[in-house]
C-alpha cells in the first residue's frame, strides 16, 4: 500500500510521541496517536505514558479542544500500533474509535499479541471506517522490538553491556586483589555514566552474577536519568551471596535466581539450575516475573555464557583508550553482528571513551 507524504509525516509525529514512553510503558508497547482534521491540522495527540495508564488513543482523544470536536467525524487517526479490541487494565481503544467513527484510521503495525492480532483492525472495518495498515511498519517494528520479541519468543529482549580497556580487560587488578567488598574497578570515565544510566533505564531488568555482586557490591540503579531503575536479577544458583548483602537490603523486589526452590535472601526467588541453560532462565523470567527486557551487566563469566549460548539480542560495549596491562579479560566481541537500522547510531564517542551498539545477526529490520 502506498502512503502519502502527509501520512508519513503524521505517522512520524506519532512515532516521536510514542518514544516519550520509553522509560515507563514496558511491558506494554510504545504507542503514539495523532488525530488530524480534514484540513490536515493536528487536533489531538497523545502517547502511552505508563503501564496501566490510558492508551495513546485515549490520551489523543482527551486532548482535543471543544471547538475541534465537530471535526472528528471527518478526521484521520494515525496510530503506531493496531488499537486493542479487548479490555485489560484499560478499556478497548478500538471500541472508542468505533464509537467516534472517524473517516479514516492509518495504523503503523499490526499487534502480534494473540488477544489483538488483527481483531482491532477487523472491528474498525466492520464499523465502516476506512483502515489502512503498514505506514512505516518496519521502523515501528524496530521501535517496539522488545514488545514483538516478547510476543513471538515468550522471553525478554536481552542486552549485554560491558566496559573494557583498549587492551581488552574488564578489571585491571590481578585475581588476588579482587576480594569480596573491594569494589569495582573503573574502566571508563565519569563522562560516560549518563549514557550508561540511560541504557539501564531503557530495560525492565538488570542482571548480575554472584561473583560481581560479592566483589563489586554494585548499586545497579539509575542515577543520571529521571527514570525508574530496572528490577535487579541476581544470578546466584550456588547460593554464594549472603543474606546481609546490600543488594538484598536495598531492593525488596530483587529477583534472586537460586539453584533450588528455597530462597532465604529475597522475597521473589526464582529456581534455576545452570545445567538447564539460559533459554530456560529467560523463559522463567518472562513467564513468572514478566520482564520484557534484561540488561546483563556482568561479570565476565555471565556475559560469556550469554554469548556462547547465543541468548542475546543487543550488545553495548564501552572501550577506554587507557590500557590496564593485564587483569580480568573482557568477553570476546562476536565476529558477526549487524548495525542498528534506520539511521540509529551504532557507535560513537563520549569524552575519551568510545561505544558500540550492535545487534545479533538474527535481527534484520530493513
Amino acid at each position: 500500500m502506498t502512503f502519502s507524504a502527509a501520512d508519513i509525516r503524521f505517522m512520524r509525529t506519532a512515532m516521536k510521541l510514542a518514544e516519550r514512553g520509553k522509560y515507563t510503558a514496558a511491558p506494554n508497547p510504545l504507542v503514539g496517536c495523532v488525530i488530524v482534521s480534514a484540513e490536515n491540522q493536528i487536533i489531538g495527540q497523545g502517547w502511552h505514558q505508563a503501564f496501566g495508564g490510558p492508551h495513546a488513543e485515549v490520551e489523543a482523544f482527551e486532548s482535543i479542544a471543544m471547538d475541534d470536536q465537530a471535526a472528528l467525524t471527518q478526521s484521520t487517526w494515525y496510530v503506531t500500533l493496531e488499537p486493542c479490541n479487548h479490555v485489560g487494565k484499560t478499556p478497548a481503544c478500538a471500541a472508542l474509535i468505533e464509537r467516534i467513527r472517524p473517516k479514516r484510521v492509518v495504523i503503523g503495525t499490526r499487534d502480534s499479541n494473540p488477544e489483538v492480532a488483527g481483531g482491532g483492525i477487523d472491528c474498525l472495518r466492520e464499523a465502516g471506517i476506512q483502515v489502512e495498515v503498514g505506514c512505516l511498519a518496519n521502523e515501528l517494528a524496530w521501535q517496539n522490538r522488545r514488545f514483538f520479541w516478547n510476543a513471538n519468543e515468550k522471553r525478554p529482549w536481552v542486552v549485554l553491556k560491558w566496559a573494557e580497556s583498549i587492551d581488552g580487560f574488564m578489571d585491571g587488578r590481578p585475581r588476588e586483589q579482587r576480594l569480596p567488598g573491594s569494589g569495582g574497578f573503573p574502566i571508563t570515565s565519569e563522562t560516560s555514566q549518563a549514557l550508561t544510566h540511560d541504557w539501564r533505564a531503557l530495560e525492565q531488568g538488570i542482571a548480575v552474577g554472584a561473583g560481581t555482586a560479592i566483589i563489586d557490591s554494585p548499586q545497579l540503579n539509575v542515577r543520571s536519568v529521571d527514570a525508574p531503575s530496572p528490577q535487579i536479577v541476581l544470578l546466584d544458583p550456588d547460593g554464594r551471596v549472603p543474606s546481609h548483602h546490600p543488594l538484598f537490603q536495598r531492593n525488596i523486589d530483587l529477583i534472586h535466581v537460586v539453584g533450588d526452590d528455597s530462597d532465604k535472601n529475597a522475597s521473589r526467588g526464582l529456581s534455576w539450575q545452570v545445567e538447564e541453560g539460559l533459554d530456560v532462565l529467560l523463559e522463567r523470567l518472562f513467564s513468572q516475573h514478566h520482564l520484557s527486557s534484561l540488561l546483563v551487566e556482568g561479570g565476565a563469566a555471565v556475559l560469556n555464557d550469554f554469548l556462547n549460548q547465543g541468548t542475546w539480542n543487543e550488545i553495548k560495549r564501552w572501550t577506554s583508550p587507557v590500557p590496564t596491562d593485564g587483569g580480568l579479560s573482557a568477553p570476546r566481541f562476536p565476529e558477526r553482528t549487524v548495525p542498528l537500522p534506520y539511521g540509529q547510531a551504532s557507535s560513537g564517542k563520549l569524552g575519551a571513551d568510545s561505544w558500540e551498539n550492535r545487534l545479533h545477526p538474527r535481527h534484520l529490520f530493513d
